[in-house]
């Protein structure tokens, strides 16, 4: 990101069925922000083909759980033309996620990134694999991938916020 950026209020992750990646990065930003007190940055996420009030995968609430966050509250959603028109960021896992939403919501281009674009290392237009219908191993590497990103996230936000 590049030029003065505005407030980030709104915060939404993005991925397929809402049920791994995206949820793995919502709860986990959240807790970062929590931690800190940083109480005004609201944190969502949903999924392109989302079933609605499904929780997150058992795999991805045992790996999450490893790290201290819990994804038991976690029910998925739909993306949905509010939800993006409400999202002040909107983090993708996929660039074929970004080509989509673009493509039916054009006006979007500014606000929508891959999660790698904050990878503090390593290839940032590259996808976070999707680790659905894998082994623990595939969730665990997951998960480091999205908590460098959102680590890294959330240190781009503390610095907006302190500016």
């Amino acid at each position: 990101m590049t030029g003065p950026v505005p407030p980030i209020r709104n915060l939404l992750f993005v991925c397929t069925g809402n049920i791994c990646r995206s949820p793995m990065a919502e709860w986990l930003l959240r807790k970062l922000l929590e931690d800190r007190s940083i109480l005004e940055v609201q944190v969502r996420s949903a999924g392109f083909i989302a079933l609605p009030g499904n929780p997150a995968t058992h795999i991805a609430m045992v790996v999450a759980k490893e790290h201290g966050i819990d994804l038991s509250q976690h029910r998925a959603q739909p993306l949905t033309s509010s939800l993006i028109r409400d999202a002040d960021l909107i983090l993708v896992m996929e660039p074929e996620h970004r080509r989509e939403l673009l493509y039916h919501r054009s006006e979007a281009a500014a606000k929508v990134f891959l999660l790698r674009h904050f990878a503090p290392s390593g290839d940032r237009d590259r996808e976070i694999a999707d680790p659905y219908g894998m082994d623990m191993e595939a969730y665990r590497l997951c998960f480091q991938e999205i908590r460098e990103c959102v680590e890294s996230l959330f240190h781009w936000l503390s610095g907006i916020r302190c500016r």
